[in-house]
């Protein structure tokens, strides 16, 4: 069944386009939604069950439903006049309301202890943690509860310091209240003061270079051999070898002379012939060695 329905008002106010329109069979059928345009909705109604031939037809602009009923049948309708009471009323979008920002300052007394630098003051509502409060000594300020879940609101607020938590709450999460605490902690771990090494901080000084003394390099001498210088033969010389002749006394007897007198040793007296012919024989030897030296310088 295919069917063009023209809706009408009947407060007489105008239908707007884009308004969805569907059609049902009971609780067995429904179609796809169209949508208005110029005070029209196109349907198509195909049931998927077989008894539907005669059975009534709602139609609905958006959740108000028609004052007439259409009938099932196949067949096709261009122009199907209807009407409704009124137009739909829009459903209202709830407006978000903002959670106003609640801030916290005040003062932070630890038992037996003193407030060191370094320390977190953060507050909780149940797994909510605020971002940690500026701390100077004992004092705070800056601890801000910004949330936007409505749960949160009139839950009781609770502060804690390095993970310890005060000994009494101030009261309930009030959007957009301002508040001064005083808040007293007991048994706040103290962080134990950091020792810095002197080897750590010692300015590190560049190693003192080793003089090495050089080393000394081998003089290697090496030794010229030396040739030795050649001996030259010499030729040996002939030595004449010299023959004394004793004199010969001329007559048989030998005429003693008689010695004379004083220290001398053995002296013989000798006569001028004999002492002239000594001094020949004395000479001759030394001549001739004379002459063989010349004539060798005359053949050199």
């Amino acid at each position: 069944m295919i069917v063009l329905i023209t809706i009408d008002v009947t407060d007489g106010s105008e239908l707007p386009d884009g308004l969805p329109v569907v059609a049902r069979i009971g609780d067995q059928y429904e179609t796809e939604p169209v949508l208005t345009e110029n005070g029209t909705a196109f349907l198509k109604i195909v049931p998927n069950f077989p008894d539907a031939l005669g059975r009534s037809v709602t139609v609905f602009v958006d959740t108000v439903p028609l004052d007439q009923e259409l009938v099932y049948a196949p067949g096709t309708n261009f122009n199907f006049p209807v009407s409704i009471p009124n137009l739909p009323v829009p459903t209202a979008t709830p407006t978000a309301i903002p959670v106003l920002p609640a801030v916290y300052s005040g003062t932070v007394t630890i038992a037996g202890a003193p407030v060191l630098p370094g320390m977190v003051l953060v507050a909780r509502i149940g797994s909510y943690e605020s971002f940690p409060a500026s701390l100077d000594g004992p004092n705070f300020t800056g601890l801000v509860i910004i949330t936007t879940d409505k749960a949160l609101v009139g839950q009781p607020v609770e502060f804690y310091l390095n993970g310890v938590g005060a000994t009494h709450s101030p009261g309930p999460f009030e959007p957009g209240k301002n508040q001064r605490l005083d808040l007293v902690f007991v048994g706040v771990p103290t962080p134990e003061p950091t020792v810095i090494s002197e080897a750590l901080t010692a300015t590190p000084q560049p190693p003192t270079a080793t003089p090495i003394p050089p080393t000394p390099t081998p003089i290697i001498i090496t030794a010229t051999p030396t040739k030795a210088p050649t001996a030259t033969s010499v030729p040996p010389t002939n030595t004449p070898i010299v023959v004394l002749a004793s004199p010969t006394a001329v007559s048989g007897e030998a005429t003693e002379e008689p010695e004379e007198a004083g220290g001398g040793c053995g002296s013989t007296h000798v006569s001028m012939e004999t002492a002239a012919i000594n001094m020949l024989l004395m000479m001759g030897p030394l001549a001739m060695i004379g002459g063989v030296k010349y004539r060798k310088r005359r053949k050199q």
